[in-house]
């Protein structure tokens, strides 16, 4: 099989732009543009930065700029889909994830959850096929590093629970909702680079990989 990294690009984006435009029409224009900022561009910089500067796999034969738009896209896809799939299976009739007291932790855990065990299936037919290649052998699944699943766990679960929070402050203003999104980066990223050493460190310490 022949990898066509074009229909992937075409594929992610359209998905991406399905989640977004449902964003937009459930919770309007201004948390739309929050979750791809929270969701695409946070996820999109530390999963560049895992493909370009750690190397720890790649896309083979694709430009910086391709990796970063299939990524961006492609985490809005994952995260969007797997946030509101979690809602729908925890929310009571009649609340949803600005509402009901506890999905604001909630949520998020289990979108990871989902998100990891939807990358079971997405990742050895992905590298079987070519999309990408590891560059770090695993030892348990399919030698896909167990780092991959560490990863996405940690960068949809903080991604979704940065703008639940955000989503919730109902009196904030247009202009205050963005900034505060583009400033949630910066702790979205430090949070997400200590709760992975920690993860990586203890799967290391009982001699896994």
């Amino acid at each position: 099989m022949i990898p066509n990294f074009a229909i992937l690009l075409i594929s992610t984006i359209f998905f991406a732009l399905i989640i977004i435009l449902y964003i937009r029409w459930r919770f309007g224009i201004t948390h739309a543009i929050s979750f791809i900022i929270v969701t695409g561009l946070f996820s999109a910089v530390m999963d560049y930065i895992s493909s370009f500067v750690v190397h720890n796999y790649e896309y083979p034969g694709q430009s910086g700029l391709w990796v970063f738009t299939f990524i961006f896209f492609g985490w809005i896809s994952v995260c969007g889909s797997c946030l509101f799939l979690a809602e729908g299976i925890l929310a009571r009739h009649g609340h949803d994830i600005v509402n009901q007291r506890r999905l604001w932790w909630q949520v998020p855990i289990l979108t990871g959850i989902i998100a990891v065990v939807l990358d079971l299936f997405v990742d050895p037919i992905a590298v079987d096929a070519g999309y990408w290649v590891w560059f770090v052998r695993g030892t348990v699944y399919y030698e896909i590093p167990l780092l991959n699943f560490v990863g996405w766990f940690v960068l949809i679960s903080l991604a979704s629970l940065g703008w639940i929070l955000i989503l919730r402050q109902k009196l904030w203003s247009r202009k205050k909702t963005i900034i505060v999104s583009v400033m949630a980066l910066i702790p979205l990223i430090i949070c997400s680079v200590i709760l992975s050493i920690i993860l990586n460190s203890a799967i290391e310490a009982i001699g896994l990989q």
